[in-house]
């Protein structure tokens, strides 16, 4: 009974500190948001930081700076890269972005009416459920495009209010970024000192369960995202569709959410077309439909087998409560920290069920 009312007090104590921390997260969630973006920049760079510092002569000899020199390098890499992004893109997404925002509400007039034009012409081929179909579409599709520009205004006018702790954590980051790629390794062996000898190497598990996924997930969605957005937009240039660069932007922001986020990238897309060049729906239909076929039946799922080995419908669920709680981060990092809880819940039930902790803190007691 001893034995029982003391594992049921740990489990309390564990829920109630678990609450405690959830509870403070979710206040300070805001606070917090340069962190999560920190350790996803981390999570990126981490490889290339190590395949740089193997190449490093005498870097056995003098690590720590091995790594300096490493880190240093991929800065200047990504410097050269942002730069570039800025000089390169920010223009024109900031033009086709002002020309959309004035445009949407005649787009998507020009969208219904050309598709109800297609209608009256094509009455006798085209089923009653169809006409319905594509009208749902364009409704749901200009609710998702008002409402998604008017949360990018109320955000933006929110940063702007908020400007000293939107450039604070810019100055973070960095330097976030720079101790975790630099210290990594000490920062987890203090993180595991914290907890009782018994527990250090189960701890130390638990670290390498969350960062091989968190970390495969990151820089698996990234790589998607990147494909998507090159492709799109290459894509739609040659079709010749307005706002081309605008619209690929959208599908790689879009491919960073798993399952909903190849459809949510077409139906922006589908209203443009639809209301500026009609007669070029057929190829961008075509375009998304080769992209869908190879990345969402081909490359997502192998990916993310090896590092979201959960029901689609769980990943649905994390998505959901992780936009709730963290906005679009939570929608990002949802996902892989649900994953990360039932790895590391599976751990410890199979430790359990083969008595290996409390044998294991059995023997290490027994030594004091």
């Amino acid at each position: 009974m001893n034995i029982t009312i003391e594992r049921l007090s740990k489990i309390a104590l564990i829920i109630f500190i678990t609450s405690i921390v959830g509870i403070l997260i979710y206040f300070v969630k805001g606070a917090l948001f340069p962190f999560i973006i920190a350790i996803v920049v981390a999570y990126i760079l981490h490889p290339f930081v190590k395949t740089i510092e193997n190449f490093i002569p005498l870097r056995a000899r003098y690590p720590n700076i091995a790594i300096i020199i490493s880190i240093t390098i991929v800065y200047l890499i990504l410097f050269i890269f942002i730069m570039g992004s800025l000089v390169l893109l920010v223009p024109p997404l900031l033009t086709q972005t002002t020309d959309l925002l004035n445009q949407l509400p005649a787009f998507i007039t020009n969208a219904r009416a050309n598709v109800e034009s297609w209608n009256q012409e094509y009455s006798s081929n085209i089923p009653d459920q169809i006409r319905l179909e594509i009208d749902s579409v364009l409704n749901d599709g200009g609710n998702i495009l008002l409402s998604s520009f008017k949360a990018i205004i109320h955000r933006t006018a929110t940063i702007a209010i908020h400007a000293l702790t939107l450039v604070i954590g810019l100055v973070v980051v960095p330097i976030f970024v720079f101790y975790l790629l630099k210290d990594r390794e000490s920062l987890k062996t203090s993180f595991v000192d914290f907890f009782p000898d018994y527990y250090r190497s189960h701890m130390s598990e638990v670290l390498n369960i969350m960062h091989k996924v968190i970390g495969a997930y990151i820089r698996a969605q990234v790589t998607l995202a990147a494909v998507v957005w090159i492709v799109i937009t290459i894509g739609l240039l040659i079709i010749g569709v307005d706002y081309a660069v605008l619209l690929g932007v959208f599908a790689g922001i879009f491919e960073l959410i798993p399952i909903v986020g190849a459809w949510l990238a077409f139906i922006p897309t589908l209203v443009i077309v639809l209301s500026t060049s009609p007669e070029k729906i057929f190829w961008v239909v075509i375009l998304f439909g080769i992209l869908q076929l190879v990345h969402g039946g081909i490359i997502a799922p192998r990916i993310q087998s090896f590092t979201l080995k959960v029901h689609p419908v769980l990943v649905l669920v994390a998505i959901v409560i992780g936009s709730e709680i963290g906005g679009l981060s939570g929608v990002i990092l949802g996902p892989p920290i649900a994953t990360a809880i039932k790895e590391i819940f599976k751990y410890f039930t199979d430790l359990n069920s083969q008595g290996t902790i409390n044998d294991y803190r059995t023997s290490n007691v027994n030594k004091y």
